[in-house]
């Protein structure tokens, strides 16, 4: 009897191959190490690319595992037949072992075989060959198949946008490929024959990759090189096996689904015939699921923004179908109970991940009922679904257009989908960051895969613990991300040496800037990277003359930047431990970024903290500075630095060894950064501001040494100034502020303003109103206040008062994170002229001109980009 179960088929996989000699390893976490190209882990080989380039030594030559995956280009296509987020994918590998021939054997022998599929309901594809490419067709894959049994008419010759893999960025490895199908029969379509059209989307369903020959090497330039060394690389999705073992109609029938499927159904009161939004509910949860369990919060943009999507989208479809309410929990932990079997870690965050959902679909319940009644009232005033009304739903109502679209289909109405693309790309042209370079070149990334010329180049030797300079030679130049054998004046490149004293950017640390100087040139570092072979790319600008492969430079690091850095990064960690010590050991670091002018570190904390609190806070911070206590370095096992309490970031992956940092014995950390000697250089201490980051999750912006001391002389002129135009003392001044306000609010009567026009646009995925309105300057605030908290937004009001114009900025709550009121305020004044000043959440000026709604939402479409607030 095959395996039924899906816990059997992922074992009779993985055993399968073992048996024939293939090494069992563990999956990856779906975020991925070191691969800025990738939101989350697409395939089983994506963990695995630095062995298939020979920059790796992988622990074995044949592998096998079972590797979670989220394929974010299906989710519009979720809820047919066989589309689904997250997957489990069975892999093997061959790393320099056998090839084509041994993969179509091994295929056959387990589909036909442990599996018993009947063969007759077998096709399979091979690559066809392209001109472009300069690649003939595969006959070598189609003649092993021919070999194994497989008549000539099962075996489908595709083009290379069906069977030519990779790669899996803009280069790296890629080679043809050969995949396996099955027949589920003439319910679903009439029958292939030779010449005729393969369809791949109903009657023949792909249940395995069984070979992605991995021969060639894709450069920047486009260019196939041969790889040092041929692999393969196979996957099969567990669910669609399971599909074609037990007979079922759909994925949504394994045993991976159906209870998750039930759970939903009963959670909406809707037994009986499974309907396309169950699916699709059930899917967007267990993907969701998987993705907070791996240390993902919900987010505005990033890997954050696919659960946010996944759960709201769920939530839309629920609450469209006429519920009053969507209550999560059941579904998710229905999900839980049937995945946590295999992964551990699901359960062990259950309450996290619950709290998580919850709370991300109590935020948005009141956003998409709003955008569900005004989507009544558009289809009661049109009968349709416009362009505009589908932009206006998304820009102001937070209604994504597949959930538009959705509802559309629903409900039987047409929908302009090429008009709501027209309108956004007018909005998006509108509110575009001019920081693109405009020649769209672009520099080498971490996980580019280097050309072949430079397999012999090692890793970079870092010197930054112990020096800040160092004398050794140029062993590549690259431009554009190709080798170039010289740079001249003038030319962006990256430099590689074989040691520097040049940190490289990680832990949240930036990359060190500085200067690399030759015999007959100069190069300017800006910033300095890792690359995913362990080699550092020295972001460089030739400021003189030229330099050249193969030259002695003297490399030498911004000593002042690297000193600011350090005590920047060693503050972070001694607020890591304040923030412990004084909130609870629940916070957990979840994101930091550390560079010479400031520290921001984000931290998971259910609410706000109070000033009380922060005060205390940075009090702590200041005396383990004035402490002058000395740093301390262990090198040890990853186990050992668990048991000795070293505080780790979730997610993060180790090697045999990890650097333990300490100061004194109230933190101690594993970190790869620079930091100071004893924490006095830290020299004082001052958080900036504090702050939502995420859902659930906090931002502190501190600053150290300098900047802190003309932070502290800063507020204490104000606070002079202040003191003498209220003409009391600075201990005074809140009494007298306290009077003035009670005098203010006692003779503005009943003062109100009305809007006039308003705009609306989406720059950066932050929802931006800008408005015109008449009435009192009073009022301007508390209209400004109404239209940020209703459409949970960004908003600007101005108004004319005689000659002067007068502005309110108000950002809700969730967008504070990106942008601050008053720091918005500022970039306006500063475009416009005129000043003004505030807080994060509200902020109100004079402008000296009336400002052009166009211009000022170009102006806030570029305040409100990636990272605004940092």
């Amino acid at each position: 009897m095959p395996p039924t179960d899906s816990d059997q088929i992922r074992e009779t996989f993985l055993r399968f191959f073992e048996r024939h000699n293939h090494t069992r390893i563990k999956g990856s976490s779906i975020v991925p190490v070191n691969d800025p190209t990738l939101l989350f882990i697409n395939s089983g080989m994506a963990p695995l690319k630095k062995y298939f380039t020979g920059e790796s030594e992988p622990p074995a030559v044949d592998l096998c595992n079972v590797q979670g995956c989220i394929r974010t280009k299906d989710i519009d296509d979720v809820g047919d037949r066989h589309h689904i987020t997250f997957f489990e994918m069975l892999g093997s590998w061959s790393i320099g072992g056998y090839f084509k021939e041994r993969a179509v054997e091994l295929a056959w022998d387990l589909l036909t075989g442990d599996l018993k599929l009947p063969p007759e309901r077998l096709y399979v594809t091979v690559f066809a060959g392209d001109a472009a490419l300069g690649l003939p067709p595969d006959e070598e894959s189609a003649a092993a198949w021919e070999r194994v049994g497989v008549p000539r008419d099962h075996i489908v010759a595709l083009p290379a946008a069906d069977n030519f893999w990779g790669p899996a960025g803009e280069s790296g490895p890629c080679g043809p490929c050969t995949e396996v199908f099955l027949d589920t029969g003439d319910a679903f379509g009439p029958a292939y024959t030779p010449g005729g059209e393969f369809d791949t989307t109903r009657r023949y369903i792909e249940i395995w990759n069984a070979g992605v020959f991995m021969q060639f090497d894709k450069g920047l330039d486009g260019v196939l090189h041969p790889l040092p060394l041929k692999s393969v690389d196979t996957g099969s999705g567990i669910e669609r096996l399971q599909l074609a073992l037990d007979g079922l109609d759909s994925l949504y029938d394994t045993d991976l689904l159906a209870p998750v499927v039930r759970a939903v159904q009963e959670t909406l009161g809707e037994t009986g015939e499974v309907r396309h939004h169950h699916r699709v509910i059930s899917d967007h949860m267990r993907a969701a699921v998987a993705i907070l369990a791996s240390g993902v919060d919900p987010g505005n943009e990033g890997r954050g923004y696919i659960p946010r999507r996944l759960i709201r989208k769920s939530m839309t479809m629920a609450l469209s179908q006429g519920h009053e309410t969507f209550d999560p929990e059941p579904i998710v932990q229905a999900v839980i109970d049937r995945m946590a079997r295999y992964y551990l870690e699901w359960a062990a965050r259950r309450s996290e991940i619950t709290e998580a959902v919850r709370r991300e679909c109590a935020e948005f319940e009141g956003t998409v009922r709003r955008g569900l009644e005004q989507l009544d009232r558009m289809l009661a005033r049109h009968g349709e679904i416009t362009g505009e009304d589908a932009f206006q739903l998304f820009a102001t109502y937070g209604l994504p257009i597949d959930i538009t679209e959705v509802i559309a289909t629903a409900r039987q109405v047409p929908l302009d989908r090429a008009g709501f693309q027209a309108e956004f790309d007018r909005h998006r042209t509108l509110s575009r960051s001019t920081s693109a370079a405009a020649d769209g070149t672009r520099r080498a990334r971490p996980d580019d895969v280097l050309p072949a010329t430079l397999s012999d180049v090692r890793r970079s030797e870092f010197l930054g613990y112990e020096t800040l300079e160092a004398a050794d030679r140029l062993v590549a130049i690259l431009v554009g991300g190709v080798p170039v054998d010289q740079a001249e004046e003038g030319t962006e490149a990256d430099l590689i040496t074989d040691r520097t004293p040049f940190y490289a950017e990680g832990g949240g640390q930036v990359g060190d800037r500085g200067v690399i100087t030759g015999a007959n040139g100069t190069c300017e570092v800006v910033d300095t990277i890792a690359h995913g072979t362990g080699r550092f790319l020295h972001r460089a600008t030739v400021t003189s003359g030229g330099v050249r492969v193969g030259e002695p430079v003297r490399l030498a690091v911004d000593a002042a930047a690297r000193a600011a850095t350090a005590a920047n990064h060693s503050a972070t960690h001694l607020l890591n431990a304040a923030l412990r010590e004084v909130l609870g050991d629940h916070v957990r670091q979840a994101g930091s970024l550390v560079d010479p002018q400031r520290l921001r570190f984000d931290f998971r904390h259910p609410k706000p903290v109070s000033k009380d609190e922060l005060a205390q806070i940075e009090r702590l911070v200041n005396a383990w500075v004035l402490a002058d206590v000395p740093r301390s370095v262990e090198i040890m096992a990853p186990d050992e630095a668990k048991v000795a309490g070293a505080l780790s970031l979730a997610g993060e992956e180790y090697g045999d060894s990890v650097r333990v940092l300490s100061f004194g014995p109230f933190s101690k950390e594993l970190c790869g950064g620079t930091h100071v000697t004893r924490t006095s250089q830290i020299g004082s201490f001052r958080v900036v501001s504090e702050q939502s980051s995420a859902s659930g999750v906090r931002r502190i912006v501190a600053v150290t040494r300098e900047r802190a001391m003309e932070l502290t002389l800063d507020q204490s002129a104000v606070l002079t100034e202040a003191a003498a135009a209220l003409r009391t003392a600075p201990q005074d001044i809140l009494p007298a502020i306290e009077r003035l306000s009670r005098s203010a609010k006692a003779g503005s009567g009943n003062q109100t303003a009305s809007v006039n026009k308003q705009w609306e646009s989406r720059p950066a995925d932050v929802p931006v109103v800008v408005a015109e309105a008449t009435g009192a300057t009073a009022g301007l605030r508390k209209e400004a206040q109404r239209l940020s908290r209703e459409g949970d937004r960004v908003a600007l009001l101005w108004g004319a008062d005689g000659s002067r114009t007068h502005l309110v900025v108000s950002v809700a709550d969730r967008h504070q994170s990106r942008i601050g009121a008053n720091v918005l305020l500022g970039r306006v004044a500063e475009h416009f002229g005129g000043a003004g000043g505030g807080n994060t959440h509200i902020a109100q000026g004079v402008l000296r001109a009336k400002p052009d709604p166009e211009a000022l939402m170009k102006v806030v479409g570029e305040a409100v980009g990636p990272d605004a607030a940092g």
